[in-house]
């Protein structure tokens, strides 16, 4: 599995073991801080994401968001950060609000998991803009495994080997001052 040296966050955290033959990987993670009066990011949350792109460096091979506004935004950020364009393959799936058929019961967040790594090139890896409680619950519906509240840029790291085997790391960013 190619390993992305660990940036701010640290070292991901484990949910379960993983494989050395991983061909697919998502990071799901829970947008930047908003602005309080609109769907936006505020200077903060700018900072935030683009602080998160700049230690990752990833170029990302596909980018889903939420419909929302500051998932969109955060994603950008992060892309700003890591000094990588958007790729061509983007796009908004109204899931990762909630806005499925289960209405983002871990189930329903799994099975939505799963269909964008279908869409994630062999070896390759995307990033996913969502909102907690829904990122926690994507965990859930993965491992049957609880994780703790995400704070903001937060999120998980999913990966899916060649025989189908599904881990999730946590990644989480270091503690406030």
């Amino acid at each position: 599995m190619i390993r992305e040296p660990p940036g701010p966050e640290g070292p991901p955290k484990r949910k379960r073991d993983t494989t050395e033959n991983a061909v697919e990987r998502l990071e799901l993670r829970r947008h930047a801080p908003r602005d309080g009066t609109r769907d936006a990011l505020s200077a903060r949350g700018r900072a935030m994401a683009e602080d998160v792109g700049r230690a990752r460096r990833i170029r990302y091979d596909a980018v889903f968001v939420s419909p929302a506004e500051r998932a969109a935004e955060t994603a950008a950020w992060i892309l700003r950060g890591a000094g990588h364009p958007l790729p061509p393959d983007h796009a908004m799936i109204p899931g990762l609000a909630g806005q499925d058929a289960s209405g983002g019961s871990p189930e329903g967040m799994a099975a939505g998991v799963r269909a964008l790594l279908e869409q994630v090139p062999d070896d390759g890896i995307g990033l996913a803009i969502s909102h907690t409680p829904l990122v926690e619950r994507a965990a859930a519906g993965l491992t049957g495994e609880e994780v703790e509240p995400m704070r903001e840029c937060e999120g998980l790291l999913i990966t899916r080997a060649d025989d189908g085997t599904i881990t999730v790391d946590e990644l989480r960013l270091p503690a406030e001052a």
